[in-house]
């Protein structure tokens, strides 16, 4: 457990590639570092960077726990946005 508070966590809405859509939670989002693949190509040497696909992690404390809410390969996602408070539209009553 966490004394940390992180506050109310965010809801994502996540595209896939294959059209499909979900919500995700989530306190934290990190996508992949840019440039390490190639810092690696030109034989820079990289502490702590996993091989392989760059990926998109999110992760949010449930029930007093931090727990890894999403691990995706960066290609496998078209769209993402956050969608924790309702999108505004100009002209709408939700707009005042």
């Amino acid at each position: 457990m966490s004394d940390y508070d992180y506050g109310p966590v965010d809801t994502y809405e996540i595209t896939w590639m294959s059209g499909h859509i979900e919500r995700v939670l989530a306190h934290q989002v990190s996508y992949p570092a840019a440039g390490m693949a190639l810092m690696r190509s030109m034989g820079a040497v990289t502490v702590g960077v996993e091989g392989g696909a760059p990926r998109v992690r999110m992760r949010a404390e449930i029930n007093g726990r931090w727990t890894l809410t999403l691990s995706a390969r960066e290609e496998d996602i078209r769209t993402m946005r956050l969608v924790t408070e309702p999108e505004r539209i100009p002209g709408t009553e939700a707009d005042q």
